[in-house]
C-alpha cells in the first residue's frame, strides 16, 4: 500500500439515492432523489478538480439500510477526517448488502476491480468472505469491520456481542426481581442464528438467565431475521399459542418494534420486553410509563456509542492505518454496551444528539 500525500480538501459524499425509502427501523435520515434498486451499488466520487491530490478510495458495505443503526453508521463514515491538522480527501462509495452475503460479495469484487484502498462495513458471513478478505489483505487493502469480525481483517470491532447478552440477562434478573418477583417469567427470545457474531448476544442472555433464575422458563428461541415484520409475526403467534408468555428479549431494536406492535395489537398489558441497540426509533418507549401490570418496555441494552460515532471511528481507523500503520491503534473500533433505563435516557439522548448535529441531522426531542 503506497503512502499517500496529505491533502487540503475533503469530499466525502454519501449517495442520497441509497438512503431513500429505508424505513422499517425508523425511516430515512436524509433527503433522497430515488430509492436504490435491489443490490444496487452507488458510487460517489470526490471533486473532479483535485486530480493532483491523493485520494483514499473507500467502499462501505452496510448490513441493511432497513436499520436505522446502519443508516447512521454510513452517515458517520462521511464526517470529515484529518491528519496532522489537514483535511483528507476520501472517495466513499456505499453499498446496501440488504442482508444478502452474495450481494455483499459481488459488490466487493466490483470495487476491487475498480481499485480501492479500504473496505469498511459489516461482514455478513466471515467464512463466505474469507477468500476475498485474504485477497484484500494480500493487496494491502485496509479492512475495518463492525458487527462481525473476519479472518485477514486489518482492524475489527473489539466489542463482543456476548457481553451485551450477559448484560441483558443481568438487567432482566434485577428488573424482574424488583418489579414482578411474585410471578414466574416465561420468556421468548428473538435472535438470528445465521449471523454468528450477533447470535452470541441472545445465546448469552439465555445462558445467564438459566443460571441465575431457577423459576424462569424460556418458552422459545426464534429466528426473526432481525426484521420488524418477522418479529411481529412471531410474537403474535406466541401470544396465541403460549398464553403464559410475559417477557420478550429482542436481539435488535427492529425486533423490539415488531414485538411491541404485536403486544399492543393483542391488548395484553402484562407482557414486558427489552431491546438491544439504543436506536432512535425505540427511545420514545423509555419516555413512556409501563402499564399497571408492569408490561411494556422494561429496559434497553444499548451500545455505548451511537452508530454515527461508530462510523466516524471506523473511518478514523482507516486514516490511521493508511497514514501511519506502525503507530495506529488497532483496538480503536470499540463500541461497548450500556444499560439504558428511564433513569439515564436523557444523558444518552444528549450524547447521541451531539453526533446527529455533526452530520446535519435535527436533534431528537422526546
Amino acid at each position: 500500500m503506497k503512502r499517500k500525500m496529505l491533502v487540503l480538501a475533503l469530499s466525502m459524499a454519501l449517495s442520497a439515492t441509497l438512503l431513500a425509502g429505508c424505513g422499517s427501523s425508523g425511516g430515512t435520515e436524509t433527503p433522497a432523489e430515488k430509492p436504490a434498486e435491489s443490490g444496487e451499488q452507488v458510487e460517489t466520487a470526490s471533486d473532479q478538480g483535485t486530480e493532483d491530490k491523493a485520494t483514499i478510495r473507500v467502499v462501505g458495505c452496510v448490513l441493511s439500510m432497513d436499520h436505522t443503526f446502519q443508516q447512521q453508521l454510513a452517515l458517520g463514515w462521511q464526517i470529515p477526517q484529518s491528519w496532522e491538522g489537514k483535511e483528507l480527501n476520501i472517495d466513499l462509495a456505499v453499498v446496501d448488502s440488504q442482508g444478502d452475503v452474495e450481494k455483499e460479495l459481488q459488490a466487493t469484487e466490483t470495487y476491487l476491480d475498480k481499485g480501492i484502498d479500504a473496505w469498511v462495513g459489516y461482514p455478513l458471513n466471515a467464512d463466505a468472505l474469507g477468500a476475498i478478505s485474504k485477497e484484500m489483505a494480500d493487496a494491502g487493502i485496509i479492512v475495518v469491520t463492525e458487527g462481525n469480525n473476519m479472518l485477514h481483517e486489518t482492524m475489527g470491532m473489539v466489542t463482543d456481542e456476548r457481553d451485551g447478552g450477559l448484560m441483558g440477562g443481568e438487567m432482566f434478573v434485577e428488573w424482574w426481581t424488583n418489579n414482578r418477583a411474585d410471578e414466574d417469567p416465561y420468556i421468548l427470545v428473538l435472535g438470528d442464528p445465521d449471523s454468528e457474531a450477533f447470535q452470541r448476544k441472545p445465546d448469552a442472555f439465555v445462558e445467564y438467565v438459566e443460571e441465575h433464575m431457577e423459576n424462569a422458563t424460556i418458552v422459545g428461541e426464534q429466528d426473526s431475521n432481525m426484521t420488524e415484520e418477522d418479529a411481529m409475526n412471531i410474537v403474535a403467534s406466541y401470544i396465541t399459542s403460549t398464553p403464559n408468555l410475559n417477557f420478550v428479549f429482542c436481539g435488535t431494536d427492529a425486533d423490539a418494534l415488531g414485538a411491541m406492535a404485536a403486544i399492543e395489537a393483542s391488548g395484553r398489558t402484562d407482557i414486558a420486553i427489552c431491546g438491544c441497540g439504543g436506536e432512535d426509533s425505540i427511545i420514545s418507549y423509555l419516555y413512556t410509563d409501563m402499564t399497571e401490570d408492569m408490561g411494556g418496555y422494561a429496559f434497553e441494552v444499548a451500545y455505548g456509542k451511537s452508530a454515527i460515532e461508530l462510523g466516524y471511528l471506523m473511518m478514523e481507523a482507516v486514516v490511521q492505518v493508511y497514514m501511519d500503520p506502525e503507530t495506529a491503534d488497532y483496538n480503536h473500533v470499540d463500541l461497548g454496551f450500556t444499560a439504558l433505563t428511564r433513569d439515564n435516557v436523557d444523558e444518552y439522548v444528549e450524547n447521541a444528539n451531539l453526533w446527529r448535529e455533526r452530520v446535519g441531522l435535527e436533534p431528537n426531542v422526546f
